[in-house]
């Protein structure tokens, strides 16, 4: 068993995979779908596809038919007999019942609640009220279908037999029976209007209209027959069924075929092709056609003129009346019929001579020709006007229009659109925003004038053209006719729809929607009035434009590839009841999901989430239009087409709200949705709090990592820095104990020499010279022993330790202050031997050689920083031994630089010629400091 809704077959499967056989046999009730198998016994399957067994009590053998009563009892009549089913049980219907046969083939319930039922060999009523079965004076082997009219009357058929039967009650109990011919009929249907449709085994379907009946089997001038030649899949008929909407469903033994009534009738003597459209003065419609016709159609009579040549163009005007345009020229209708105003300027093809016709206000008579251009009728005479573009494709215009004031338009092809103001030309293209194509249709209405082209729709608004965002491009592509009709009868010019006659068909754009788009709303609603309305499609011809305008009388008429229909705009029609969307399935990563619930809850984010979706619609599947949203997920509606599917991939976390909707013939914009609401859930190493555990973790691990490496890098720079300084001791004593002790007994065995010589020789006088400079050596090794040391109390303060460095100069005319900004701090024994070290030089470097008038020594504490600053204005630093970082034979400036390096300080030196030096070495407060140094605010202390 398979179930259709007009897009595609899908195959039942039960939800316990339970296999049902062959069907020979369906009924839907409130219940349920009931099934009735070949092999014997029933199933009723519920709305969720839970399939159940509905065996008790039922006779075996093949269920040929089943029906329901008004009582919601439900019968079956079974190979081996009749049965009743009251919702618990089966009760086999026999003789006490008036059902004394064996076998039934049969059984129907019609509209006044009489039960019939056929046998092998007779037919049975029951009234309602009655107790049992009456026999009907009907014999028959081969009878195979009952069926009623809303009136009450049965028509049975009867494959054996070369008649079916009509049984019209004309009492309780009582009924009149007619016999119509009819070879070998297997299945009989009514529709609203009452008339038969026959299936046949051999001769196709006939059909019966109400109050006609053939004569004989042969009679077919009052019974239409459809078969192969008329595209029926087989002539051989096996089952038939009307469906909610009226359309009729035929199942061969080749196939099923729908045969839908046409919606829209042609014109009777209009012929199918490219027809030229347009109302004359008097509010008649007129149709050129392509063989030379010009028909106007006046109820069941016509009027009718024959030109020698194909109709290409249309247009009423107040000066010269209805103009029709061919390659032999313009005509002008009159009581008389068409009269020639003037021939083409040039030749040209005759199937697309004149491509476009307007009037202006002033009668002349603008004709776009073939490959030629524009050309203007006035004074008598033609005059062609300037080309609008250099482009080859834009010689001549494709479309014509005149709008309220009298001003003649143009529409060319790529996005061209020209209107004729004063004799003024006045142009918009894609610059102005125009951006539809091939400009092929017009609408002027007051405040707004509307153009319609190869890619959709836009408006005039402000000197720009905007395009109207419609739902699909599909439907709106290649639109030849735009017309305005009044949103309700008799409404006037206020709240017009707009009709759009497409190659996808004719579609209503009701005005409060194109309101609503236009303030910036989302998409846009439309409804199909019917998608065979398409365009001719003639690939050898012109098609001549408008194909769409508005009688007088209130009809919109199309020239469409079935030729010329006519739609009443106001007239209620579509489905009986509106399109039902049906969300089928959900797949997640290939996991089909159960739906049956009020939501559907994922185990984790899926990488891919499909969703199927569709609507019952037997009558025209192909119009149905869908648009859906994941609301989470897309900002607004996204346009499907005839998609019956959404893929949503790798979607994030979070509920999600599905709905989709349908557009489609119903008249209604407002249709029903259907929703799907799809919980993914988060991961748990997503989940907010789990993060927040895991952020303050992570934060707390980089901290104590942070705070392992700094002490670990401390602990070794402060190993290195005693390494260097015990170094530094071991080296400036064995200097003492060695070098200056031994020149130091040298001197005073010189000097004991020296004593023993007279007090005037001129030796005394140059060993005394001699022990003089030696006495000096001895100084200055010491002053390196000393700076080799650093030698400075632990507990000395920087400012009384740099006080103390004037004195080892001896006597100066400089100015020399030492001071602390902010509080004085802690210091590592490293790095307060360092900055002692570095400010020593730079001090004793001023002292000594900068000839400097003022010298400042400053130390700045502050919790983040630690800086001295030594600065002077001295004779200052040759640039290029700061480049050099000291001169060659001196390491004064060399071993400052190294000293910072060491201790990871940063070592700054401005010195200009003439404009005295600074030297400023900075460290961070947490390399420099002991411990914490509090406080940000600090104080000024000066000393000396």
């Amino acid at each position: 068993m398979y179930r259709f809704d007009g897009f595609e077959f899908e195959k039942f499967i039960s939800v316990d995979g339970e296999p049902l056989g062959v069907v020979s046999s369906l009924l839907s009730t409130p219940k349920g779908l009931w099934v009735g198998l070949r092999a014997g016994g029933v199933r009723l399957i519920s709305a969720n596809g839970k399939l159940q067994p509905v065996d008790q009590g039922l006779p075996g053998g093949v269920i040929y038919s089943m029906a329901e009563d008004q009582h919601g009892q439900v019968w079956a009549a079974a190979d081996d007999g009749l049965a009743r089913y009251d919702g618990t049980e089966w009760h086999p219907v026999g003789k006490e019942a008036g059902f004394a046969e064996r076998h039934a083939r049969a059984v129907h319930v019609d509209a006044d609640g009489y039960v019939w039922a056929a046998s092998e060999e007779r037919l049975f009523m029951l009234p309602p009220g009655a107790s049992a079965f009456i026999p009907v004076a009907i014999k028959s082997q081969s009878i195979s279908n009952i069926t009623s009219s809303p009136a009450g009357d049965i028509w049975i058929t009867d494959r054996a037999s070369d008649h079916l039967l009509r049984l019209k009650k004309t009492g309780y109990a009582s009924i009149q029976i007619e016999e119509i011919p009819a070879s070998r009929s297997v299945s009989v249907v009514l529709d609203e209007q009452g008339g038969a449709w026959l299936g046949t085994l051999g001769a196709g379907v006939h059909y019966l209209a109400v109050g006609q009946r053939p004569r004989s089997d042969d009679d077919t001038d009052r019974a239409s027959s459809y078969t192969v030649r008329d595209g029926l899949s087989s002539d051989k008929v096996l089952a038939q069924l009307i469906d909610r909407d009226g359309t009729l469903w035929v199942g061969t033994d080749a196939g099923l075929d729908r045969l839908k009534r046409l919606a829209l009738t042609p014109l009777a003597r209009v012929g199918a092709g490219s027809h030229a459209l347009a109302v004359s003065g008097d509010g008649s419609l007129w149709v050129g056609t392509d063989n030379g016709q010009l028909i106007s159609p006046r109820g069941d009579s016509h009027f009718s003129f024959e030109l020698d040549m194909p109709i290409t163009a249309l247009v009423n005007s107040q000066q010269h009346g209805l103009l029709i345009a061919g390659y032999r020229g313009i005509f002008s209708l009159s009581d008389e019929g068409p009269v020639r105003i003037a021939p083409l300027p040039l030749e040209s093809a005759r199937e697309a001579a004149v491509r476009a016709m307007a009037v202006d206000k002033d009668g002349a008579i603008w004709v776009s020709i073939n490959r030629a251009g524009l050309y203007v009728w006035a004074d008598q005479q033609w005059r062609r006007t300037e080309p609008v573009s250099d482009a080859e494709r834009q010689v001549m215009p494709v479309a014509a229009s005149r709008d309220l004031e009298g001003k003649p338009w143009f529409g060319y092809r790529d996005n061209l659109l020209v209107s004729v103001d004063e004799g003024q030309f006045v142009r918009w293209s894609d610059q102005q925003g125009l951006n539809i194509g091939h400009v092929t249709a017009m609408l002027h209405l007051p405040g707004r004038t509307w153009v319609g082209g190869q890619h959709g729709l836009a408006y005039l608004k402000d000197g720009r053209f905007h395009r109207l965002e419609l739902p699909a491009a599909g439907p709106f592509q290649n639109i030849y006719g735009l017309v305005a009709v009044p949103a309700e009868p008799n409404a006037g010019g206020s709240g017009m729809d707009i009709w759009v006659h497409s190659r996808g068909g004719i579609f209503k754009l009701p005005a409060a929607e194109i309101e609503r788009v236009i303030a910036g709303g989302d998409t846009l609603l439309y409804s199909s009035h019917d998608h065979i309305g398409r365009l001719p499609m003639d690939p050898y011809k012109v098609l001549p434009v408008p194909t769409a305008i508005y009688t007088q009388e209130g009809l919109l008429w199309f020239a469409t590839a079935n030729g010329v229909v006519p739609v009443d705009p106001h007239q209620p029609r579509g489905m009986t009841q509106p399109s039902v969307v049906t969300i089928k399935s959900l797949v997640a990563d290939g996991v089909d999901l159960d739906l049956s619930g009020a939501a559907v809850r994922l185990s984790a984010a899926p990488e891919k989430l499909t969703i199927s979706y569709s609507v019952l619609n037997l009558a025209a599947p192909e119009a149905m239009r869908f648009q859906y949203r994941l609301n989470g997920h897309d900002p607004e509606w996204v346009d499907a087409g005839r998609s019956r599917q959404a893929v949503f991939p790798r979607l994030r976390a979070g509920d999600y709200e599905f709905q989709v909707r349908v557009l489609g013939e119903n008249e209604s914009s407002d249709l029903p949705d259907a929703t799907l609401t799809v919980i993914i859930p988060q991961v748990f190493y997503l989940r907010p709090g789990f993060l927040l555990i895991f952020t303050v973790a992570l934060l707390a691990l980089a901290l104590w990592m942070s705070r392992v490496y700094t002490q670990r890098e401390k602990i070794a720079l402060r190993t290195r820095l005693e390494e260097r300084f015990q170094e530094r001791e071991r080296i400036a004593r064995e200097l003492h104990d060695t070098l200056l002790q031994s020149v130091q007994g040298m001197m005073l065995s010189f000097q004991a020499v020296a004593d023993t010589l007279p007090k005037d020789s001129r030796a005394r006088h140059s060993m005394e010279r001699a022990l003089d400079r030696a006495e000096q050596v001895i100084a200055e090794g010491r002053d390196r022993i000393t700076g080799l040391r650093g030698q400075m109390a632990p507990a000395e303060d920087l400012v009384a330790a740099f006080q103390t460095l004037q004195l080892e100069t001896g006597p100066s005319s400089a100015v020399y202050r030492v001071s602390n900004i902010g509080q004085p701090a802690s210091l590592r024994g490293a790095v307060r031997d360092a900055f002692y070290q570095v400010g020593r030089e730079a001090v004793l470097n001023s002292l000594r050689h900068a000839q400097a008038t003022q010298i400042s020594v400053t130390f700045t504490y502050t919790p983040h920083r630690f800086e001295m600053l030594v600065a002077d204005d001295g004779v200052g630093i040759d640039p290029l031994y700061q480049r050099m970082r000291g001169r060659p034979e001196h390491g004064g400036l060399r071993g400052m630089y190294e000293r910072a390096e060491r201790i990871g300080a940063i070592l700054s030196i401005i010195s200009n010629a003439g404009k005295g030096t600074r030297i400023s070495l900075s460290l961070p407060g947490s390399a420099a400091y002991e411990g914490k140094v509090g406080g940000a605010q600090t104080r000024f202390s000066k000393v000396g």
